[in-house]
């Protein structure tokens, strides 16, 4: 089966920064009337060119490995990009940068702390007890500010839910820990494990790469993977300013 015979299509990456040598970008297909999986390729962990500046292709090309196989990647009517890193700042830290910040109390909880966590992730610990990394507190800022530096250069892709609310060609932030049984290294939980392609190891940034791709392909399949749980949607009324986490619902 060819690449432009797919119904949708998933990437993911797992970011390493600014100047990280272990960025890994993963290719999925899906094809509806088989409902089949199809793995298009895993990238080794590779560097972003500091001479050029990057875009889709740049991600895409260590793991397709050609320029046809590009092609029909990104002509593909339903194309996500997940990528595992923040796709917005905390609102009250936008605020303070902007000289808008509002009087505020010392928060009780580390998650409280308005400059330091967004509301999806204040419903992430509610929900999960899952506490991500903060991307203006900690050094998450790093992989944050590459990936919004470069989100003008993703062709027609747009950002769900803060761009938004849905669209057929979309780069959405993924939680790939959420997958797993338990901690980072761990591996995904057993109704995943055999739709991971053999080639990647548990606990590697491959690996990762490979669960943000399943999660962007289910969103970009509108949900229709049988064999993939279905993604949890920002719930009603949330604003959307600050985006959301997609990840697979538990059973």
């Amino acid at each position: 089966m060819t690449i432009g015979e797919m119904s949708a299509i998933g990437v993911g990456w797992d970011v390493r920064g600014w100047q990280g040598s272990a960025q890994a970008v993963a290719v999925v297909g899906w094809q509806a009337n088989s409902d089949e999986l199809h793995w298009l390729g895993v990238s080794p962990l590779f560097r972003l060119s500091s001479r050029v500046v990057p875009d889709l292709a740049a991600l895409l090309l260590p793991a397709l490995h050609s320029e046809s196989s590009l092609m029909q990647v990104t002509r593909c009517a339903k194309l996500a990009l997940g990528i595992d890193a923040p796709l917005a700042f905390p609102r009250g830290f936008c605020e303070l940068l902007a000289g808008n910040a509002q009087p505020c109390a010392i928060p009780e909880r580390e998650i409280d702390n308005r400059y330091a966590y967004r509301d999806c992730e204040r419903w992430l610990y509610q929900h999960y007890g899952k506490k991500p990394l903060s991307a203006s507190f900690d050094r998450l800022g790093n992989n944050a500010t590459l990936v919004l530096s470069m989100l003008p250069q993703f062709a027609d892709l747009q950002l769900v839910p803060k761009q938004v609310p849905q669209s057929d060609r979309a780069v959405l932030e993924v939680y790939p820990a959420l997958a797993k049984v338990a901690g980072k290294a761990s591996a995904v939980r057993p109704e995943l494990t055999a739709l991971l392609p053999e080639a990647v190891e548990v606990g590697t940034d491959r690996y990762d790469a490979a669960i943000c791709a399943l999660l962007a392909l289910q969103y970009a399949a509108g949900g229709a993977v049988s064999c993939l749980p279905p993604l949890v949607a920002p719930p009603a009324g949330m604003a959307r300013d600050e985006g959301w986490i997609y990840h697979f619902a538990r059973q």
